[in-house]
């Protein structure tokens, strides 16, 4: 098993028995990524905003990059609900995951919104 922190913010605090912010720590199997974490969770797909892992960027709203990027013992996830937070660092040059880099080629530059 390992353990990892998670931070939810906005309406997604819910899930962590929190109102605006919840902070946990979730086991998982060795091996797990972050789609077994927000099915753990139950955080549903359209309800998710941005999702950070150790502060490195995988996850945008109106993006699913399909990437299941691997959890790893220790490791730090926040996500933040679709409504909240337009981070201001990405633009520069917050380190982003491969397979959010590769949907960002397909899709094009990364904008508040998506359809």
């Amino acid at each position: 098993m390992i353990k990892i922190n998670v931070s939810l913010y906005g309406s997604l605090a819910r899930f962590g028995s929190g109102r605006y912010v919840a902070q946990m720590d979730v086991e998982l199997e060795q091996g797990a990524g972050k789609a077994e974490l927000l099915c753990q969770l139950g955080i549903p797909e359209n309800e998710r905003g941005y999702l950070f892992i150790n502060a490195m960027i995988c996850e945008v709203p109106g993006i699913s990059t399909g990437a299941n990027e691997l959890l790893k013992d220790g490791d730090h996830v926040g996500i933040f609900s679709v409504d909240r937070l337009v981070p201001y660092q990405y633009r520069d040059g917050l380190p982003i995951s491969d397979g959010l880099r590769k949907m960002l080629e397909e899709h094009g530059a990364m904008r508040h919104s998506y359809k």
